[in-house]
């Protein structure tokens, strides 16, 4: 007995028999991928799935608990000629299916290594959702019954005549959209109306519910094909409870169109309810009924194109389009080929060769891991926008900083991480000098370009044109449209009538205020007879009061009559549009469109009422609005280049001739976003288009003088700035966009 165990250990570890072998009551299918067939792998009790290489499922078959190493070894040699393998390559092998759970075996004491193994993934689970706190999943429950009772009443819908009726309703939606796109963009809200309490709350629960049923068309898709569901489960996106439903089970079907349609049945469900929710908030009123619809096109919207239909996330876009081209773990592969490429081009590192990565489109691989990565940053920076701006009405938009300074902290931390794992990996080769030295260089040639090479670039404002020496005409006091004496385009000369208006309590308080001067114009003359001299001064002192109120109402009936201050051509003002107050009834009419309107006849208008500008010439100037961010970097003439969006093949060179001094309140509705303008505004209870940001008016001088310009035109002008760095350009932007205080 004792000999036995001596020659039992004096025999090579690659002549043992390896005490492991398959598990009987795993589920296994061969699927092709690009006309191979490989086999697919179920655990039915850890509900994980495995894609295999053909050289691992032949070691997994192998594995009997008898074969040794070198006997594995030998039977991979013979059954894959070409392959170079060693018995070390065996026992890797058998070590990754070991870890994937795939073996078992015969030996005592496995149980608290499966234990150990169980607790590593938990924690490593838990470390995931605290390094991404905008994306946390939480453990979940078997729908399978539930999506059992489901499918007869909507599995009819991944039939194709059901499929192409609903798509060509989806498709009408979106023709509807593009042909009336001005009429809804006037329609939406501004975001502090759409992002405000309490449509913030229906907002928040709209997401979820829209969620909930992208999740359960997921697993009704899978359920209608054959395959089985037995996780779902809440998870928070970006806060917002929602649920997620895993499909992985779709791997075991044959046909890769039936994967890509369960992974697509989710953003399926979401576009039809977007379409009919985009149907149903353009033909209610403003209301409860209104606003829900347009929240539920909106999330249905946004988060497909952002989130689940783009490939460059892992979500169902990514999926589909590992499914299409057959590559599965598209992205870890892509990942790993990327750090590879890196610490060979920069540091020289080369790294072994792993028998299953991909061995052609290599370079498509490593633009997909970058584009992933920036596309990741993307999101996190929308989301950390998106969070700040909601939040800041309540003071809270560093919560939205802080988040993403914790999200930016663990990207960092992990690249810290891979940096130090691919430094410390053991290597026979040293580290290249000469590429980790022009690697250095242009690192730091780089960082000096940014920092302090300046860099010309140009910034944009918004302009609309105007007479040169215009004369703007207003009401100096309020009153009534009674006669309108002149049309825009009218010749007038100096002091010309243009309209008369007409004001009932001016004219009766000037009758009683003649009434008043001739009553007590006695009352000095009395006083006197009875040799009351105080009497008297008081009386006199009255009489001049009423006199001098009296000569005031006459000047103001006077200014009743609108006349032009200079000769030159009646032009219209910017157009007021018509109000509708639902419930508000007044007793004075407002007038709409332009004063010089017929239809204004009787209409009311306030004091400093725009009537009518005067140009007194025909030459133009053009009026820029500059935002005031940019108000420092433009000065007086300086040359600007000015584009109108009806001419857009003719670009006009000006200089700067003159700067108001103080921001302008209202933007010409021309310039309005809610009119097809460039500037973001806010309608106010009066039909004004207020600046939702304070501009500046500046005139700009045509150097020559400009042909087809007329009056009111829009466009878009730029001037050149050449004292900044790159990264004078990116912190002020930044510092626009994040103006916070912690």
């Amino acid at each position: 007995m004792h000999q036995q165990t001596t020659q039992s250990a004096l025999v090579s570890t690659t002549e043992r028999p390896v005490p492991l072998r398959g598990r009987s009551d795993l589920d296994i299918k061969e699927i092709e991928y690009r006309n191979v067939p490989y086999p697919v792998i179920k655990d039915p009790v850890g509900l994980k799935y495995y894609r295999l290489q053909p050289e691992q499922y032949a070691t997994f078959l192998l594995l009997d608990g008898e074969r040794s190493l070198r006997d594995i070894r030998d039977e991979l040699l013979k059954k894959f000629p070409t392959l170079h393998v060693t018995t070390r390559d065996v026992q890797s092998l058998v070590t990754d299916l070991h870890e994937k759970g795939l073996l078992c075996s015969s030996r005592l004491g496995q149980g608290e290594q499966v234990l150990d193994r169980g607790r590593n993934e938990k924690w490593k689970k838990i470390r995931q959702s605290l390094m991404n706190p905008l994306y946390i999943k939480l453990p979940g429950w078997d729908p399978e019954r539930t999506l059992q009772r489901l499918e007869p009443w909507f599995g009819w819908m991944f039939t194709p005549p059901a499929g192409f009726v609903l798509m060509t309703f989806v498709a009408t939606s979106w023709l509807f959209l593009a042909i009336r796109f001005d009429a809804v963009r006037q329609r939406l809200p501004e975001f502090e109306q759409f992002f405000g309490w309490p449509n913030l709350i229906y907002l928040w629960i709209t997401l979820a519910l829209s969620k909930i049923l992208h999740e359960f068309g997921h697993g009704i898709a899978c359920k209608h094909f054959g395959a089985e569901c037995h996780s779902m489960g809440v998870m928070l996106l970006v806060f917002s409870p929602t649920l997620y439903c895993d499909v992985t089970d779709s791997w075991m079907l044959k046909s890769k169109w039936k994967r890509i349609i369960i992974g697509a049945a989710g953003m399926y469900f979401e576009t039809i309810l977007a379409a009919v929710a985009l149907f149903v908030w353009y033909n209610t009123k403003p209301g409860l009924i209104n606003h829900l619809a347009l929240n539920v096109f909106f999330v249905s919207t946004v988060t497909t194109v952002i989130f689940n239909a783009n490939p460059l996330l892992r979500y169902d876009g990514y999926y589909m389009m590992s499914d299409w081209l057959e590559i599965p773990n598209l992205r870890s592969k892509a990942t790993k080929m990327l750090a590879q490429t890196f610490s060979w081009w920069t540091l020289g590192i080369e790294s072994p060769v792993d028998p299953f990565m991909p061995t052609t489109g290599k370079v498509w691989f490593v633009l997909f891991a970058i584009a992933s990565a920036l596309y990741r940053w993307f999101v996190l920076f929308a989301i950390t926008i998106f969070l700040y701006t909601v939040l800041k009405p309540y003071r809270l938009q560093s919560l939205g900083i802080l988040l993403a300074v914790g999200s930016l902290v663990s990207i960092a931390v992990g690249m810290v991480v891979n940096f130090y794992k691919l430094m410390s990996r053991p290597r026979q080769d040293p580290i290249s000098r000469v590429k980790v030295f022009v690697t250095s260089t242009i690192a730091v040639g780089l960082t000096a370009l940014i920092l302090f090479v300046p860099f010309p670039w140009f910034e944009e404002a918004a302009f609309y044109i105007e007479p040169e020496n215009v004369s703007h005409v207003y009401s100096a006091v309020p009153g009534f449209v009674e006669e309108i004496l002149v049309r825009p385009g009218d010749r007038v000369i100096a002091g010309q009538e243009i309209a008369l208006l007409k004001n009932p309590q001016l004219i009766d308080e000037e009758v009683s205020l003649t009434v008043e001067e001739q009553a007590q114009g006695f009352e000095p003359e009395m006083y006197r007879q009875l040799a009351d001299p105080d009497g008297q001064r008081l009386a006199e002192r009255r009489l001049e009061t009423i006199e001098e109120h009296h000569v005031d109402v006459k000047e103001q009936l006077e200014d009743l009559k609108i006349v032009a201050p200079v000769a030159g051509t009646v032009v219209a003002p910017n157009r007021r549009p018509q109000t509708h107050r639902q419930g508000h009834t007044s007793p004075l009419q407002g007038w709409y469109g332009s004063p010089l309107s017929p239809e204004n006849i009787g209409a009311y208008l306030d004091e400093q009422t725009s009537i009518c500008s005067i140009a007194p010439n025909e030459q133009y100037l053009a009026i820029l609005l500059i935002n005031q961010s940019d108000r420092e970097d433009l000065g007086l003439d300086e040359a600007v280049r000015l584009k109108v969006d009806s001419l857009p093949e003719r670009v006009w060179q000006g200089r700067v001739i003159e700067f108001s001094d103080r921001h302008l309140e209202y933007a010409p509705p021309a310039l309005s976003n809610k009119f097809g303008g460039p500037l973001a505004t806010v309608t106010d209870a009066e039909g004004r288009e207020q600046l939702a940001v304070p501009v500046y008016q500046a005139k700009v001088e045509f150097d020559a003088p400009p042909e087809f310009l007329r009056t009111g035109m829009r466009g878009t002008a730029r001037f050149v700035v050449a004292e900044r760095t790159l990264f004078d350009w990116f912190w002020r932007w930044f510092r626009q966009t994040f103006h916070f205080r912690l």
